[in-house]
């Protein structure tokens, strides 16, 4: 199957064969982009990461029901419904405007608490601490209408060395604390 304009990308693998390699000159290292499953919970070296597209934060504070809260803590308090529940869709049933079958619902689990959660939706952008480790970022949408969004530069700084080499041996667990070495920067296009 040819798709016009894409003559030489082979069907079903997007075009990655073009991406750009890791690697010191000479040498092919690996690739550097990889296609995840919707929602999906990943892990890149020590920092467990979850993310999801659909606008669960919306659907959940539409639903949810309140009173005499703390001011200030609505958004923690939805993103905390996720992790509480350890799923990237909590509702049952879901809002009307998603399409989400039933039969699949294993695959909205999350296997652990992420130390990094990303829910893009279309509420208050915010990147904070949730349950004392989870750093949650709500980056907004990239694009709004016709004008454009916002998006998130989200740096996780390696531990430091003298930590790890006052740990005491390899198999001893560190604490890797992603919370306190993420950097998060909402910006707008």
């Amino acid at each position: 199957m040819t798709i016009p304009g894409a003559e030489g990308i082979e069907s079903g693998t997007l075009g990655l064969h073009h991406v750009e390699t890791t690697g010191r000159e000479g040498k092919k290292g690996p690739r550097r982009v990889h296609c995840v499953s919707n929602p999906c919970t990943l892990k890149i070296n020590e920092v467990v990461i979850g993310v999801t597209s659909t606008d669960i934060l919306r659907h959940i504070s539409a639903d949810e029901t309140n009173k005499h809260l703390e001011t200030g803590s609505r958004m923690g308090r939805i993103a905390q419904h996720m992790l509480q529940q350890r799923s990237y869709y909590p509702l049952f049933p879901p809002a009307r405007t998603t399409n989400l079958d039933w039969k699949h619902r294993q695959g909205w689990e999350m296997p652990c608490q992420p130390d990094l959660l990303i829910v893009p939706s279309m509420l208050t952008r915010f990147a904070r601490t949730v349950l004392d480790s989870t750093v949650v970022v709500n980056p907004g949408q990239l694009a709004r209408g016709t004008t454009g969004g916002t998006y998130a530069v989200i740096e996780v700084h390696p531990i430091k060395r003298e930590t790890l080499e006052n740990a005491g041996g390899e198999d001893v667990e560190v604490l890797h604390a992603v919370h306190d070495r993420t950097k998060i920067e909402v910006k707008q296009i």
